[in-house]
């Protein structure tokens, strides 16, 4: 399995009239993202759009053991 980056920056969009987010595109660093915003605020596709940068920050798949844990598991037995 290839070692692939995280894209953990997410740019979403929400039209003004609107409560619903779309996302537009993942990226690995918030250069990038930022980078791609400025392009698209440039060309002005649509009218009465707002960008929105999200960040993931905790992965709800990847499970850390505490300190304590380990130390359950030495009294434990």
């Amino acid at each position: 399995m290839e070692n692939k980056l995280t894209k953990k920056y997410m740019v979403m969009s929400k039209f003004k009239h609107s409560d619903r987010f779309n996302l537009e595109k993942q990226f690995v660093n918030k250069h990038s993202a930022d980078t791609y915003v400025n392009l698209m605020i440039e060309d002005k596709e649509y009218t009465d759009i707002e960008y929105f940068l999200f960040e993931q920050s905790h992965d709800y798949q990847h499970i850390e053991e505490s300190p304590m844990q380990d130390f359950q598991e030495v009294l434990n037995g």
